[in-house]
């Protein structure tokens, strides 16, 4: 049935919805047991609003924001944006916005962006933000990644290079299968041990020339 679910190419009117589905699906994540200890539904909240504001920034910027519905409802969704090279910057109300959602919890998101933007790269590539799906082992994620990233590789004739932040050693290996390699990875400060995998695909001619090894990280 999942086979005939298709990708399609979400608005602004679907932002909410796709924000309500990757909260949930990061609820309990390390990295958001992080940003807001103990209290999930202000957990959910905080994430909730925070991607919902990221995926319409991201449409705003020209990015894409893709889903799979299943009976009308979004049950999978990825926020890409396409850096166009030169220094990391945000949505210039970005801070204050997020300042406004996450109240006493604004310094450890603005610790853990602040450790997205050391580590992303400046030369221009396809950002992958945000990407989840409500049910696991689905194979929802991995379509949308592939339809990306075959949609970009055919838009720029092979020559298209793309970036994310893994939040976990199990999800850095999924990508690794899809050809992203590991960068060294990122402690978030003040997390006691909480950290943050960057990792690139280079552009499909030069994969080969860059190594398949295994994923290090812990």
């Amino acid at each position: 049935m999942t086979a005939f679910l298709p990708v399609e190419n979400l608005r602004g009117v679907d932002t909410d919805e796709v924000a309500a589905v990757i909260a949930a699906a990061f609820i309990d994540l390390e990295i958001a047991e992080f940003l807001v200890p103990h209290d999930i539904a202000e957990r959910e909240r905080c994430l909730r609003e925070q991607f919902a504001y990221l995926a319409r920034a991201a449409l705003i910027s020209g990015g894409r924001v893709q889903g799979i519905r299943e009976c009308g409802r979004v049950i999978a969704a990825a926020v890409w944006t396409i850096h166009p090279g030169g220094e990391i910057t945000e949505p210039d109300d970005y801070d204050t916005v997020l300042r406004s959602i996450t109240g006493p919890h604004y310094e450890r998101f603005r610790a853990l962006d602040d450790t997205f933007n050391r580590t992303t790269p400046q030369d221009p590539h396809h950002h992958l933000h945000l990407l989840a799906a409500s049910r696991r082992r689905t194979g929802f994620g991995t379509r949308l990644l592939t339809e990306h990233l075959t949609w970009a590789d055919n838009e720029s004739g092979g020559t298209s290079t793309h970036f994310l932040h893994a939040s976990n050693p199990t999800s850095a290996r999924l990508y690794h299968r899809h050809d992203f390699q590991p960068a060294d990875f990122a402690e978030i400060p003040g997390s006691n041990g909480v950290y943050v995998y960057p990792m690139r695909r280079h552009p499909p001619a030069d994969i080969s020339s860059h190594s398949r090894g295994g994923v290090h990280v812990v």
